[in-house]
């Protein structure tokens, strides 16, 4: 008898979708934010890439999963966006505290 799929929220934001798969007697999980590109016309080989390909929030919000707020990137440019957010908010803590890192 199988078990139906389960939607669940990760404790760091992150929705899925988790079924029980009884041929590899495993869990399986598949994320809301990668059905949504997928539905909006990326590829699903790109999309479960394993790690070549991200899908990305725009807003960063995690359960934010619009259309308008998923793209997919390749990991360079997904790294290279964070990095790029990383930075700005070192400077703006930075500013805040009188330039005093915690």
């Amino acid at each position: 008898m199988t078990r139906p799929a389960r939607f669940e929220t990760r404790s760091d934001g992150y929705e899925r979708w988790r079924a029980w798969d009884p041929a590899d007697r495993k869990e399986r999980y598949v994320y809301v934010h990668q059905l949504l590109c997928i539905s909006d016309g990326a590829d699903p080989y790109l999309v479960f890439s394993d790690g070549e390909y991200h899908v990305h929030h725009g807003n960063r919000i995690r359960w934010d999963n619009r259309p308008s707020n998923v793209s997919l990137l390749n990991s360079d440019e997904h790294e290279q966006h964070h990095r790029v957010h990383r930075s700005e908010g070192r400077q703006r803590i930075a500013r805040a505290d009188g330039g005093q890192r915690c």
